[in-house]
């Protein structure tokens, strides 16, 4: 019987530095969207801390998809999302639903720059939400730098 190699995701998602920091610190493990992705669980994230850091910081392994009203997000995980209510409140004002991506692990690596990824893709734009990733070259390079 042939065996079915599983295929795992790569989603390349960009954060403000403040929460791409407090997901490699380990005081946040679930990271918020107001867009549910196309992940499941072993499925991988790459972090890409937006302006000014403008660099790959770390990388995590998705534990679980969470949907649910912003207020039942709040009332069950607010120790957990690194956000302050108030801004929580503001992120998903006129939204219905939350979706936090919640991790298994979260690896921090040497960070990798923009400049540095476009070397890798000359094509290479981060997101403004979220991007697949199947650049075998961007993994590899990921790869090389776990800390």
């Amino acid at each position: 019987m042939e065996r079915t190699k599983i295929v795992h995701k790569y989603l390349f998602i960009a954060v403000k530095p403040e929460y791409a920091n407090k997901l490699i610190s380990g005081q946040k493990d679930i990271e918020l969207r107001k867009m549910r992705p196309h992940i499941q669980p072993g499925d991988y994230v790459i972090i890409y801390a937006s302006a000014p850091v403008k660099s790959v910081i770390g990388f995590g392994k998705v534990k679980n998809i969470i949907e649910c009203t912003p207020n039942e997000m709040w009332a069950k995980y607010s120790l957990r999302l690194g956000i302050m209510q108030q801004d929580f409140e503001s992120y998903y004002v006129n939204h219905k639903k939350s979706i936090g991506i919640e991790f298994e692990i979260i690896k921090p690596i040497t960070p990798i720059g923009l400049e540095e990824l476009k070397k890798v893709d000359s094509k290479f734009h981060p997101p403004q939400i979220y991007r697949y990733v199947t650049n075998e070259e961007i993994t590899i390079a990921l790869s090389q730098r776990i800390k």
